[in-house]
């Protein structure tokens, strides 16, 4: 069953996708090269929880905010370069613990307490990734409801808004009907492809359903 549900839980969490559009183009994406960006929206935004994807870190690297706590995984391609990599920015002023997931995917979760317990995932799906299902039921097993999962998941429907539809989009499709998740987007663009010039709805939130009629 979908459900696509036009709130967006401002109110929860603010998102950054670190893959930015043209007028930070000469700039390395990246959780590093972004700090100042995300101090900012910190500033003016009191966010809860940042929820981070291509932070582009290695294990050794040193990465922190003023009153966050960084949750992270990092991904280190063939080649020993950061590549991809997950992370959650959350607030010190806001009881939460970190959710451990036992998973193939680039994802971290953390339960972070609103008026209620809350769990939120952030999870980073590369283009040429081959996902299998299990890893996504195994996933969403891990994480304790109510949950949200925001993500570049990297697929095309036009369900979210796409013009066509990719292997993945058809899986993660199948995702939110196996697991009867809601839709949170709203058919907005969320990415701007520099090279083609063109905009693509690559981020979803996804949430249980009780946390649908927040």
């Amino acid at each position: 069953m979908f459900r696509k549900v036009e709130k967006s839980l401002k109110n929860l969490m603010i998102k950054i996708f670190l893959d930015w559009p043209a007028w930070f183009r000469g700039t390395a994406v990246g959780f590093c090269s972004k700090a100042c960006h995300i101090k900012n929206l910190i500033y003016e935004l009191h966010p809860v929880c940042i929820a981070l994807q291509e932070t582009h870190l290695k294990p050794a690297d040193i990465a922190k905010i003023k009153r966050y706590c960084l949750v992270r995984k990092d991904n280190e391609n063939e080649s020993g370069r950061a590549s991809g990599g997950v992370a959650h920015l959350v607030s010190h002023d806001t009881p939460s613990s970190v959710i451990t997931l036992h998973t193939n995917l680039q994802a971290v979760a953390v339960r972070v307490m609103l008026s209620n317990l809350v769990t939120v995932c952030t999870l980073y799906l590369p283009l040429s990734t081959s996902v299998d299902e299990r890893d996504f039921d195994r996933l969403v097993d891990e994480l304790p409801a109510p949950f949200i999962i925001i993500g570049d998941f990297n697929g095309h429907s036009p369900l979210w808004g796409s013009n066509n539809t990719n292997s993945l989009g058809r899986q993660i499709k199948e995702f939110i009907n196996i697991h009867s998740l809601c839709l949170l987007n709203n058919g907005e663009d969320t990415y701007f492809h520099q090279r083609s010039r063109t905009f693509h709805s690559l981020v979803l939130l996804l949430c249980t359903p009780s946390l649908s009629l927040l």
